[in-house]
């Protein structure tokens, strides 16, 4: 028995990284998985077992950014299997590093259009299905970012602050049709999102990559990266009736790095 037998469950950002680590948990957790990505989740969609009562997983092609593209999708997946009870909203971008003054329309726009727009609209027309089966769980991917904020990340900074206020609001508002809503705010993790922006910052102070890397691991209280097997887990207890009493919470996943509320 799995704490999400037979649920349905649809993940952004699934093909890799977090996202990838929070469907494969969620379909050991017995739910039925859908792998939404602009990239190709068909790989990981494929690998992934039926929940007990038969449903299979499935990959669609999903562009966050797109809201009539998200609508349509979403209706889909209900039609397909019935309902929608779990969203992970994972799907999210990075930025360059530099100065909040420096960065140029085009990088503000991107970031604030997946990060925040996304979320906003996947959220909108998941909540909108939930509604009509009086539960859900909507589980946002923010950061640690999103509490406190990092030099040279603050146009991705202020998208996870973002994540976060829409997370405590969503909460509030959708409390009323037994929709939970939670953030996750992982710290440093073991991604390509980690090793792009530590190789910016290694190539800006003239330093190697792993080597300035495995520095910052030494300042983690529990002296390693953070895994999509972690973010896995704590979404599981966030999809599951474990936290059935928790919402509009913003969990850290930062090994120690931050220790804030």
């Amino acid at each position: 028995m799995g704490r999400l037998d037979d649920k349905i469950a649809l993940v952004t950002g699934a093909s890799r990284g977090l996202g990838e680590g929070i469907a494969r948990r969620f379909a050991d957790e017995g739910a039925a998985v859908v792998c939404a990505d602009v990239l190709d989740a068909s790989e990981v969609a494929s690998s992934l077992p039926a929940s007990p009562s038969g449903a299979q997983p499935m990959a669609i092609h999903l562009d966050v950014t797109d809201t009539a593209q998200v609508e349509e999708q979403m209706r889909a997946v209900a039609d397909t299997y019935g309902r929608l009870d779990i969203l992970a909203n994972n799907a999210g971008v990075a930025q360059p590093i530099g100065a909040v003054i420096d960065t140029p329309d085009e990088v503000y726009e991107k970031v604030f259009t997946v990060n925040v727009r996304g979320v906003l609209a996947c959220s909108r027309a998941a909540a909108h299905i939930m509604k009509q089966h009086n539960w859900g769980r909507i589980i946002n991917t923010a950061s640690q970012t999103g509490k406190v904020a990092w030099q040279g990340w603050g146009i991705y900074s202020a998208s996870k602050f973002a994540v976060v206020g829409l997370t405590q609001v969503l909460a509030k508002e959708l409390a009323e049709h037994n929709i939970t809503v939670n953030a996750i705010c992982p710290g440093t993790m073991f991604t390509n999102m980690t090793k792009t922006g530590f190789g910016a910052a290694a190539a800006s102070a003239d330093r190697d990559r792993d080597e300035l890397l495995a520095e910052h691991i030494e300042t983690i209280p529990l002296k390693r990266l953070g895994t999509a097997t972690d973010i896995g887990a704590m979404a599981a207890f966030l999809a599951s009736d474990d936290a059935c009493y928790t919402t509009g919470a913003s969990l850290n996943l930062t090994g120690g790095e931050q220790v804030f509320f």
